[in-house]
């Protein structure tokens, strides 16, 4: 690992366990183990370290390989999607816990959850980011099933893409605020919760 990889680490780690307004470059230097002047041949401020994670953040789902594969095309010839939508989610939810599995990742959701109201940079992303675009993509996938008459004709899909989503981010929100640390346990019933929600949803709308 480089300095610059480790001063990524280090920030991330602090940022999500103490809150990003209450770590100096001082402090990261420290915890990395080399002087606050040699952050600045990486990094121009405390900003950018943040903004370096976002973008990582954001590369992950949108370079993720099973995250784009074909199978989860929000597309109205997906097979997968049409005939069998369970199976659709159950394999986007696999491809992110996939994702989430690793300790970097856990601490940027983290990091997310719990300093959104105290950062306005960390707030727009969490709109943009984990709010907006979700939700844009649940909307597509219940308009689709809609379409094709796999959902009763008087389903809203917005609403419905909001009621699909909120209890994650609850189930989330609640997670982050528990545990410094996340215990993998905790993930797995995240996940077998999460998706018995979506299960449960998507039966009550469905055609019969």
């Amino acid at each position: 690992m480089n300095t610059k990889e480790k001063i990524f680490d280090v920030s991330l780690d602090l940022f999500s366990k103490k809150g990003y307004d209450s770590v100096s470059l001082r402090e990261i230097a420290d915890e990395v183990g080399i002087k606050k002047s040699s952050i600045y041949s990486h990094y121009p401020s405390k900003e950018a370290i943040l903004m370096d994670i976002f973008e990582y953040f954001q590369d992950l789902f949108e370079y993720d390989e099973l995250l784009n594969s074909k199978d989860l095309l929000l597309e109205s010839d997906n097979e997968i999607l049409l005939e069998n939508p369970e199976l659709f989610y159950h394999k986007g939810s696999e491809a992110i816990k996939v994702m989430v599995s690793e300790e970097r990742n856990l601490k940027i959701w983290k990091l997310l959850f719990i300093q959104m109201h105290h950062n306005d940079a960390i707030r727009e992303f969490f709109h943009d980011e984990i709010l907006v675009k979700p939700l844009i993509f649940w909307k597509g996938f219940f308009s689709i099933l809609k379409e094709n008459g796999i959902i009763r004709e008087d389903c809203n899909p917005e609403l419905l893409a909001k009621e699909y989503y909120s209890f994650p981010i609850y189930l989330l929100l609640e997670i982050c605020a528990k545990y410094d640390d996340i215990p993998e346990s905790t993930l797995e019933n995240f996940f077998e919760e999460a998706e018995e929600h979506a299960n449960f949803l998507l039966d009550c709308v469905k055609v019969k």
